[in-house]
């Protein structure tokens, strides 16, 4: 719905992690889109989907659901990919820095500004 009222192609989907039913808003609308154009419902998209298909990312979340996302973050991005966290606070920045580590190389604090900061990095080959 959101979507649609700001003229936004949907080209994705929501994650796992999101949980809906077939009649709240916040179902796929890729999901309703793919159903239409197959003439049939979809209960997930096709696989390739599913994979690292994504060439960048920036989330302005808490640091706790950063944390939870960093596996499912990194598996949806390409090798190469850019990374921008936000809505960190700089006491929370070392928790974030852990979780990613594994997944992005060149991980670091880009900015600092009253209190929050900006975390960026390269998704790992």
């Amino acid at each position: 719905a959101n979507a649609e009222i700001n003229k936004v192609n949907m080209k994705n989907y929501l994650s796992d992690l999101v949980q809906t039913t077939n009649d709240d808003e916040s179902t796929s609308i890729l999901l309703k889109a793919y159903s239409s154009k197959q003439g049939e419902k979809a209960q997930t998209l096709p696989e390739i989907y599913n994979g690292p298909i994504y060439d960048a990312c920036v989330a302005n979340i808490l640091a706790a659901p950063l944390v939870a996302l960093a596996p499912t973050l990194a598996q949806l991005l390409r090798p190469g990919a850019q990374l921008g966290l936000s809505g960190i606070m700089s006491s929370q920045s070392d928790m974030i820095l852990d979780s990613y580590a594994q997944y992005f190389e060149d991980l670091r604090i880009e900015k600092e500004l009253g209190g929050w900061v900006l975390i960026v990095g390269v998704r790992k080959a």
